[in-house]
């Protein structure tokens, strides 16, 4: 895919991501590894909705801009963490989406609750540490709790989620905000009962050898 390409998908998943209520204000960031050892991210202090290709910048993993007219999101340190950590990694998005932030900021993980969730996502999501984000701290704290899976919730903060496409991020952000929003309903009602792991495991395995093609179709939708 060229940059160019990249950068109008960036933009396009970040109003994907306003419209499903992921992300609000200025608050959130995209980014997309570029080749191996540079990112696409979005710039700091910007609406989702109101971005251009033009604003996404291009920087090295070190953290020096390559190209671009803006000043990069502040949290471009867990993103190359995660890029220089995790050679499947092809694209992170931190939303904060109100179910998965409530859950956040009382410390409670995320179980595996829904056959779909099992399925795509594959893990229970953990919680971090509290360390003050954009800074170096917080990066190696969010790739610590992350380490092989696909979303992670910060600590009184939002959520991280990623992917080895920019769709596959956006669609693992959805489903964790869903599986949230499942979790406290559920858990109002008296009790949410987790799948059992092993069934998460065979229904993991299941969707990686067989929803090849469902994933492709997806991402024609963007």
């Amino acid at each position: 895919m060229s940059e160019q390409e990249l950068r109008r998908k960036i933009v396009s998943i970040g109003k994907k991501a306003f419209d499903y209520k992921l992300l609000s204000g200025t608050w959130g960031n995209i980014s997309a590894r570029f080749g191996k050892d540079k990112m696409l991210i979005t710039p700091s202090g910007f609406e989702k909705v109101a971005l251009k290709p033009s604003d996404i910048v291009l920087m090295d993993l070190q953290g020096n801009i390559l190209r671009g007219k803006w000043k990069p999101s502040s949290e471009v340190p867990v993103h190359s963490l995660i890029y220089k950590a995790r050679e499947d990694v092809n694209a992170v998005i931190h939303t904060h989406s109100h179910y998965a932030i409530a859950l956040a900021v009382t410390g409670q993980e995320i179980p595996v609750l829904t056959s779909e969730f099992a399925a795509a996502v594959g893990h229970k999501v953990p919680v971090t540490r509290y360390a003050m984000s954009g800074t170096q701290e917080f990066a190696k704290e969010v790739v610590r709790t992350l380490g092989e899976g696909k979303a992670v919730l910060l600590r009184n903060h939002g959520v991280i989620a990623v992917g080895d496409s920019l769709e596959d991020a956006f669609q693992t952000a959805l489903l964790v905000e869903d599986e949230a929003r499942t979790f406290i309903l559920a858990s109002s009602l008296g009790y949410a009962k987790p799948l059992d792991v092993n069934e998460v495991k065979r229904l993991r395995d299941a969707y990686l050898k067989s929803y090849g093609q469902e994933k492709r179709r997806l991402s024609l939708r963007f």
